[in-house]
């Protein structure tokens, strides 16, 4: 009788912890695949950062008609802290948190500037991997973005925005790290960002994340390839399959071999731009 109960005791140390209780979401992550996440505005779509122009002056008009404050104040703010409303929270300036966030994401004309795209959608639903929004912006202008995008559907789990990373912007590393937990990720070196920001690239790159930058300019017409911390430049997130094809559903078999329109790798040592092969 001891050596079958010394015999059971045994066996339960050994079980694996899924098999053994704990928490469930901590074990689901340690064995989760690659997980990819992927911008909002200027990714999902493009635009020449139109819409991103407009938030701009709704910010600064916030500034200076509700929050009574200089010309060029919210610029100060977001080049000292990464947005204009982590400048706000940082410097204790008060001011009605939720009233900014609807004010400024109140952009009824951008549905002249986003348009369904049947290609984008056909594109998102390729992708294998679990795949999350990570935006900088609030939930409720992503989720609009989406919706005249026509591709809301194709994304099961809720979107990552401002609050739920408690306010930190993709220019500091707890903004990614919350954006792990969320999505039950434990490793960065499965962890895909495609983002149009040069900032929040080099912020995920310094995580360990693996980074896709889109736009092969910057605003100031830089070329994109010499940032050194995106692994693949792509002109369109539509380009996404070309650089990682692995993310996606028989990518090789369904598509032969990716094309090379609009997808730039970063510069060699030697300067020499090459094209993805």
């Amino acid at each position: 009788l001891l050596f079958v109960a010394l015999k059971a005791i045994a066996l339960k140390s050994a079980a694996p912890p899924s098999q053994s209780g704990g928490d469930a979401k901590a074990a689901g992550g340690s064995s989760k695949g690659a997980t990819l996440f992927i911008d909002c505005d200027d990714t999902l779509y493009r635009n020449d950062w139109k819409v991103a122009k407009m938030i701009t002056k709704n910010i600064d008009d916030y500034f200076t008609t509700k929050l009574k404050m200089p010309e060029g104040k919210a610029y100060e703010l977001y080049k000292k802290h990464g947005t204009a409303l982590r400048g706000l929270q940082q410097e204790k300036v008060e001011f009605d948190l939720d009233d900014f966030l609807k004010t400024v994401h109140d952009l009824p004309e951008a549905k002249s500037y986003i348009k369904e795209d049947p290609s984008l959608k056909t594109m998102i639903e390729s992708i294998k991997v679990d795949k999350w929004v990570f935006t900088a912006s609030v939930s409720e202008h992503a989720t609009r973005c989406m919706k005249l995008l026509g591709v809301e559907g194709c994304f099961t789990h809720p979107i990552i925005d401002v609050r739920a990373t408690e306010f930190f912007t993709k220019h500091h590393k707890e903004s990614y790290e919350l954006a792990m937990k969320i999505a039950g990720q434990t490793d960065p070196s499965l962890c895909y960002i495609v983002d149009d920001s040069w900032s929040n690239i080099k912020a995920a790159k310094e995580c360990g994340w693996n980074t896709a930058l889109v736009g092969l300019k910057s605003r100031d017409g830089k070329d994109a390839t010499e940032w050194p911390h995106a692994d693949h430049v792509i002109a369109d997130l539509k380009d996404l399959q070309k650089v990682w094809p692995h993310l996606f559903i028989d990518a090789t078999k369904e598509n032969g071999a990716p094309a090379t329109g609009g997808v730039r790798k970063r510069k060699s040592s030697r300067g020499k731009r090459r094209k993805a092969e």
